[in-house]
């Protein structure tokens, strides 16, 4: 019940409604077309202020069917979209001075359907909206419970208080989707210096639900929200085990897999539970079944997964061999002769193994899978080996992401391949990650002048790549190493420079080429 302090000031405000000669300023309720379907938030078309503006018009001149459809789809929208249509309500509300008025009237003592209500609780005034959380008290739906949840979090005092001691006094907690908007919600609006509230009590409505309350949660679309619900679930025991491991082996979520293998671990009784989580696709899941099985005295797992694709795994079972006096490298020198070892095996042997295992590991260079391949030259570089002969040709390689490992450890050591070598790579005809491989190489080293004439012949490149980078690193030299780079060019390669800057100068700008020109002891032209 709205309390006399708040009634009188909705009275003052009401009456001036009769006296003051206001108009509000909202489309049509014909022309607001789409506009109402959008309530749930997923039509991109459909911006919150746009959204903001046909709301209002449809909760003022809208019939009982068409504000209880809005209602409903403003019910399933997501917290981003809540959080964006408060926020254009509010300024909304400044164009509809006469309509406030005659809500207030009707907040302080008149009939209020919930869709009136749930924009009144977005309104700018202060007092609006404290009136508004007052009467959505009894009411279940969704949307109120999400006007509940922006107005717990309210950076006025009274309309926060009033909206918490209306969620404090629920006699039941809401159910199904209206607990799931709330959660959202709260967890949304954490970061908000008034938020930290709403998130911890619905942290303890979680603790406190009984499983068939907290079910929907579980599945709920915003992932904050299902996490705390199972941290909920798992802290009350009340997932099965054969749910926390198939939610360990297959959930989509990184943290809920993680914690629902370490429930799984602790609550699993028999170990061919534990076997089923080694075939989960998360490395955590994987490791912590490994470690249970290995505690309860499964050695043999330990050197099943020495070839995991993960180091997290791999580390783990490198671990529980060594603890058993075994070596690591001594398994992965012999898995390594295998034909076609897995690329775990050959980035096991990088981390456990010496620069004596080189020879076995650049074997691998030319495996025919490309993971095993950038595991092979990864493996040389953590062994301390560069072996530029053999590198050189994995810089043509079919998998960028071997290329990008060659080129990695091939700018260790600047020189080590002849610039006509990069310049060949960096030719038009040659694959676009190819191109950027003999670029990176290029451009690395003390050679300023190199780097500055690799640039701008690329400023004008059919690829936008090497485009984009050429701009950038011309624009890095000259802001932060021009002035400290003391050498002078060649008389050639001088030459080159004036050539290429003027030919690229309206890609340069003015400014730009005359700077070069100028670090680059050119003339100045023209």
């Amino acid at each position: 019940m709205v309390g006399k302090r708040l009634r009188r000031w909705l009275h003052r405000a009401a009456v001036a409604a009769k006296e003051v000669g206001e108009r509000d300023h909202l489309p049509g309720l014909a022309t607001v077309g789409r506009v109402p379907a959008a309530a749930g938030g997923t039509d991109p078309s459909v911006g919150p202020a746009e959204f903001a503006g046909a709301l209002l018009t449809v909760a003022r001149d809208g019939d009982l069917a068409l504000r209880e459809a809005v209602l409903d789809g403003l019910g399933t929208a997501a917290a981003p979209w809540w959080l964006a249509v408060d926020k254009a309500l509010r300024q909304r509300w400044w164009s509809t001075s006469h309509w406030s008025r005659r809500l207030a009237a009707d907040l302080a003592d008149g009939e209020v359907d919930e869709l009136r209500l749930v924009v009144a609780g977005c309104h700018h005034n202060g007092r609006i909206r404290e009136a508004a959380a007052v009467r959505l008290a009894d009411r279940t739906h969704p949307a109120a419970a999400a006007v509940l949840a922006l107005r717990a979090c309210d950076w006025v005092a009274e309309v926060r208080q009033q909206a918490r001691t209306v969620v404090e006094g629920w006699p039941a907690v809401p159910d199904g989707p209206a607990l799931t908007t709330l959660a959202e919600l709260a967890f949304a609006l954490r970061g908000r210096h008034e938020g930290t509230w709403l998130a911890e009590r619905v942290d303890q409505i979680l603790r406190d639900l009984p499983a068939r309350q907290r079910e929907p949660l579980l599945s709920a679309r915003d992932r904050t929200t299902r996490r705390a619900a199972y941290r909920a679930a798992i802290a009350a025991d009340q997932l099965s085990l054969d749910r926390l491991t198939t939610t360990a082996v297959s959930d989509g979520d990184l943290p809920i897999r993680t914690m629902c293998a370490q429930a799984a671990v602790r609550a699993a009784a028999d170990p061919a539970q534990l076997h089923a989580m080694l075939a989960s696709r998360t490395a955590q899941v994987r490791a912590e079944a490994l470690q249970a099985l290995i505690v309860r005295g499964e050695s043999a797992v330990a050197e099943a997964a020495l070839p995991d694709r993960h180091p997290l795994v791999r580390e783990t079972a490198q671990a529980a061999l060594r603890r058993a006096g075994s070596d690591p490298a001594e398994h992965y020198r012999r898995l390594a002769t295998a034909q076609a070892p897995e690329p775990g095996v050959i980035a096991g042997l990088g981390e456990t193994g010496a620069a004596d295992d080189a020879d076995v590991v650049a074997r691998w260079l030319s495996h025919p899978r490309a993971r095993a391949r950038m595991e092979a030259i990864r493996a040389l570089r953590r062994l301390g080996v560069t072996r530029p002969v053999e590198l050189v040709p994995m810089l043509r390689d079919d998998s960028a992401a071997v290329t990008r490992q060659a080129v990695t450890t091939l700018r260790r050591e600047p020189g080590a391949v002849e610039r006509p070598v990069l310049e060949a790579l960096l030719a038009a005809g040659n694959a676009p990650h190819v191109r950027f491989a003999g670029y990176r190489l290029l451009t690395t080293g003390e050679d300023a002048w190199q780097r500055m004439a690799v640039n701008l012949r690329l400023l004008d490149d059919a690829d936008e790549r090497l485009r984009a980078s050429a701009q950038a690193d011309l624009t890095a030299w000259l802001d932060n190493e021009a002035a400290t780079t003391y050498d002078a060019p060649s008389r050639d390669r001088a030459a080159e420079l004036d050539s290429l800057i003027e030919g690229t100068r309206p890609v340069l700008g003015e400014h730009r080429a005359r700077l070069l020109r100028f670090h680059a002891g050119l003339e100045t032209a023209g």
